[in-house]
């Protein structure tokens, strides 16, 4: 795959892409008002699941074998995409002498948005700490749960929570994607990568697995997410790959100094100890 320095136009900078808070700002506004939108709209989301569901079979999509595999791609493409990323950037701090396996600031944003995203604000904050149910373990569709509106905390412990959605949130990661291929071909990954994250998101909501609410709140963070980044490692006064490459480089060889260290105390420790026994 050939990496592209993101570009805007002919006659724009890269470099000043998205220099300014707006898209953040915006991204933010988004968020919020999908948030209002369903706390002041909850019977929104229970209207959205009861087109999916039957009574007396459920959600027939689950056992749609087709759509299975959809869901099997949409957990696996992201997680591997994300693994690569993740592990570029171990290397090249594990091996700091060494060039990096992938563009360093394309490897760093997509590392930090995985592993904030749907790694931390989804899986580490989200989930564990709003305790609501997915679709088809509430009352209204065959559960023992009751409803939860977004943003509640819910009264039962449970482990299997719905707010929000991983699978929505690490597809969406994928989106930025599109910036890094060639101007000739960016409408037409952007169109697939936006497909294959409104299939993926959608499936879950015909399993009765999410809400609409979880996914779209999902996605929208995901988005303020991802600008943030974007601004940090793309914007205005932005790291070039150098810098980037030369940071990690610093890292590894910082570690690398500080386990000799050590290895030279523990060295020097085992050898007192065999002294004082001889």
């Amino acid at each position: 795959m050939t990496f592209q320095t993101p570009t805007f136009g002919p006659h724009r900078n890269p470099r000043a892409t998205m220099a300014t808070p707006t898209p953040i700002l915006t991204c933010l506004a988004v968020t919020t008002c999908l948030s209002l939108l369903f706390i002041a709209l909850p019977s929104l989301d229970r209207t959205v699941t009861s087109l999916f569901f039957v009574a007396g079979l459920g959600f027939p999509a689950r056992s749609v074998h087709m759509l299975q595999q959809l869901r099997a791609v949409g957990q696996y493409v992201p997680m591997a995409f994300a693994i690569a990323m993740v592990l570029g950037t171990i290397m090249k701090i594990a091996y700091p002498s060494r060039p990096s396996l992938f563009p360093p600031r394309f490897m760093v944003f997509f590392a930090s948005l995985y592993l904030l995203g749907p790694g931390l604000i989804i899986n580490c904050i989200l989930k564990p700490f709003w305790d609501r149910p997915r679709p088809i373990d509430t009352i209204d569709f065959g559960g023992r749960f009751t409803f939860v509106d977004a943003w509640s905390m819910g009264e039962t412990i449970f482990s299997n929570r719905s707010f929000a959605s991983g699978e929505a949130a690490a597809v969406v990661c994928l989106l930025p994607l599109a910036l890094f291929v060639h101007p000739a071909w960016r409408r037409s990954v952007t169109t697939l990568l936006v497909t294959f994250a409104i299939a993926v998101s959608a499936n879950r909501i015909v399993f009765g697995a999410h809400f609409l609410s979880d996914v779209l709140i999902a996605s929208a963070l995901m988005a303020t997410l991802t600008a943030i980044l974007w601004h940090a490692f793309f914007g205005r006064n932005a790291p070039t790959d150098e810098d980037v490459d030369q940071a990690l480089s610093a890292i590894g060889f910082g570690i690398a100094a500080r386990v000799k260290a050590v290895g030279r105390r523990l060295w020097n420790l085992a050898g007192m100890i065999r002294g004082v026994r001889a």
